[in-house]
């Protein structure tokens, strides 16, 4: 039986009892009132709040009823016990009001308390995940600083080569990971190639396109290497497992391709800044720096083995004339004709270089004075009887010499340069056409 029906049923039977003693002899009244007073009570620590009242009322007409029966002291006494039983009951349900009250306060404040915890748990864990996932992020980012230094801290284009093989493989460790210099007759790798981008093979089986692929792999990943919008071959990666590669396998690798293609435009910008650095750009002689560099170790080499060194220095005769004459332009095309007449007398190990304007120098190894004079005359002739054409327009010039030897004339870089000059100059001085030795 529910709780309000159980209180109900107790509290009006025991009601009914003690109003059929009050009816039966109006005299048991006042005894019956404190009865009363634990009824009203029960129902109050039973949390009934309307009952009471209904009781209350009930009580109060049972009371009345059988009071009229009874004489007036009787009355007063029985009217008291009944404004005390009204008394009771409303101060009852005052405390009663107020202990609700109390409890809903309270019950607002826990409920308060608890809305707040979950949302502070779910604060929590909110931040929980993001500091994970930021964590994660750092991670990624750290990784790929480190690969990124990898890939740059190189001058070596196997070497960026290998370094990417190394870094993919082990990102996609169920995976294989090359290079390959040109398609050939790989599907994957033409298709590649004719649509200039990645190439992504999710399972061979579903692609018609590639089943001839099928006993070498089931999925398959292609990207062209660019370096200076040339082509430098592709990254391959393959699996015999299917849709082991997928969109974010794709921007992954394409990231670490953009990264080794800037590095090795790095090392190709280097290379050229060397060779420019090494060769002169309008003759590809090599330049006067390196011309020094090249005449200060063959003096040590020569200086070591006891052999003899010579130094030419050659000028054009005239090449100021010249130029005013045909035009810069001109003087560049006679510049790149001398500078391949020289370089056609220069042997594997002889140096070649311009040493600045329309001055050229050769390093001779163990060639004699006597020997490089030899030489440097018969430079000189073939010179004077080449004959120089520009837009249609022929012309033809001479070049004077100056040589000087190693040990005979000096024996440091300096001293072998300043001779070899200052015997040019006597050329030029004497009649311009010879070689003063």
């Amino acid at each position: 039986m529910p709780s309000r029906a159980l209180t109900l049923t107790l509290a009006g039977l025991f009601f009914l009892i003690l109003a059929a003693i009050s009816i039966a002899d109006p005299r048991w009244i006042p005894i019956l009132f404190p009865l009363y007073g634990f009824i009203f009570l029960w129902m109050g620590l039973r949390q009934e709040r309307e009952l009471p009242f209904v009781f209350l009322f009930l009580v109060s007409v049972s009371t009345l009823l059988s009071a009229s029966r009874l004489k007036s002291p009787w009355n007063h006494q029985i009217f008291f016990e009944l404004g005390a039983l009204w008394f009771f009951q409303f101060s009852w349900g005052v405390y009663q009001n107020s202990i609700l009250g109390s409890r809903r306060d309270r019950e607002v404040r826990v409920n308060a308390l608890n809305l707040k915890i979950s949302e502070e748990k779910k604060d929590l864990e909110y931040y929980q995940n993001y500091r994970e996932k930021a964590l994660s992020q750092i991670q990624s980012a750290q990784n790929l600083t480190a690969s990124a230094k990898s890939l740059a801290n190189t001058l070596s284009a196997a070497e960026v080569h290998d370094r990417l093989i190394s870094i993919l493989s082990s990102r996609f460790p169920a995976a294989q990971v090359e290079i390959v210099a040109s398609p050939g007759q790989d599907p994957l790798l033409n298709f590649a190639q004719a649509r200039n981008g990645p190439t992504l093979i999710r399972d061979a089986w579903a692609d018609k396109r590639f089943h001839d692929l099928l006993s070498l792999y089931r999925s398959g990943l292609a990207i062209p290497i660019k370096v200076m919008r040339q082509s430098a071959g592709f990254l391959k990666i393959t699996s015999k497992d299917p849709d082991v590669l997928g969109t974010e396998e794709v921007k992954a690798a394409e990231l670490f391709v953009a990264m080794a293609a800037m590095s090795l435009e790095n090392i190709r910008f280097y290379e050229q800044v060397q060779a420019q650095s090494v060769r002169d750009p309008l003759t590809q002689l090599y330049s006067h720096r390196a011309f020094q560099t090249q005449l200060q170790e063959e003096l040590l080499r020569s200086g070591r083995s006891q052999t003899p060194l010579s130094l030419i220095m050659m000028d054009i005769d005239h090449f100021k004339s010249y130029n005013d004459r045909y035009g810069h332009p001109a003087g560049d095309a006679l510049l790149k004709t001398v500078s391949a007449i020289l370089n056609s007398f220069a042997r594997p190990v002889d140096y070649a270089a311009r040493y600045g304007g329309e001055e050229f120098c050769l390093i001779l190894p163990n060639f004699a004075r006597a020997e490089a004079v030899e030489i440097a005359d018969r430079l000189r002739l073939r010179v004077s009887s080449q004959p120089f054409f520009f837009q249609g327009e022929k012309s033809s010039v001479t070049i004077s010499i100056g040589v000087a030897s190693f040990p005979q004339d000096a024996t440091t870089a300096s001293q072998i340069i300043r001779v070899a000059d200052e015997r040019l100059y006597q050329a030029k001085h004497g009649g311009r056409n010879q070689v003063v030795g």
